[in-house]
């Protein structure tokens, strides 16, 4: 008898083993999944995005996350009517340049909590530029240089010490009324311009007092409106940018 019971616990335990080292494989199917998700997950980085993070831009949103954005050109609402960033809906800046930006937002909250800051682009590499460049060769270069710079000298944009921008009502999700919408290359656009199209009637005061709330802001940072659009901001001069950064090519 005790050498049949010592034969039954041997199988037992002999049994118990196996059964360990058949679930074995699953915990190893386990562990390859989580992997491959990570791997997944890395690769969903699109390439924009790797050179940006590559040139130690960042990402505004980790910065202050209440800023809003609507990245314009991952869509087709922009002048070019296509798509221009493919997989890639952020906004990156300097790490400077998005600091700056957080103080602007924080001025605007301080003002109206219902209202934020709305980017549609900031960080936006040559070759982009370039396609942009190329996309209004219909329009004579000394024209076109109000609305775009040359790639050849580059746009602040390319050195991500730009950003275009506006103010969004929080409640309703809809931006305030500028008289003027986002990559509108009339002169109604131009902020020099703003008086005069006040007098024709053709821009009111509740649309200047915008504007002028967005450049009121954004002045805490340290930035300032170019003439020719309302939603464009430099946080420095040319020279200073390639003289602190390099150009994303």
């Amino acid at each position: 008898m005790n050498y049949r019971k010592l034969y039954i616990l041997f199988l037992l335990v002999l049994f118990s083993c196996r059964e360990h080292r058949e679930e074995a494989p699953h915990s190893i199917e386990i562990n390859d999944s989580t992997q491959l998700k990570t791997e997944v997950s890395v690769s969903e980085i699109s390439e924009i995005e790797q050179v940006l993070i590559q040139y130690g831009l960042v990402d505004i949103q980790k910065i202050d996350s209440t800023i809003r954005i609507d990245v314009k050109y991952a869509t087709t609402e922009n002048f070019m009517h296509k798509v221009l960033y493919a997989n890639y809906s952020r906004v990156y800046l300097q790490k400077e340049v998005a600091e700056r930006l957080k103080k602007c937002q924080s001025a605007l909250k301080k003002k109206d909590s219902t209202l934020s800051l709305l980017v549609y682009d900031g960080a936006r590499p040559l070759f982009v530029q370039q396609e942009m460049w190329d996309g209004m060769d219909t329009i004579p270069i000394p024209e076109r240089t109000k609305f775009l710079s040359n790639p050849k000298s580059g746009s602040l944009h390319n050195f991500g010490c730009a950003v275009d921008l506006t103010i969004v009502d929080v409640k309703t999700g809809k931006p305030l009324d500028m008289g003027a919408g986002y990559d509108d290359i009339r002169k109604i656009a131009y902020p020099r311009f703003e008086t005069y199209y006040l007098q024709l009637g053709e821009l009111s005061p509740y649309q200047i007092n915008n504007r002028k709330l967005l450049r009121e802001v954004m002045k805490v940072g340290g930035f300032w409106v170019i003439e020719t659009e309302w939603w464009h901001f430099n946080a420095y001069s040319r020279d200073k940018a390639k003289e602190l950064f390099e150009i994303i090519p």
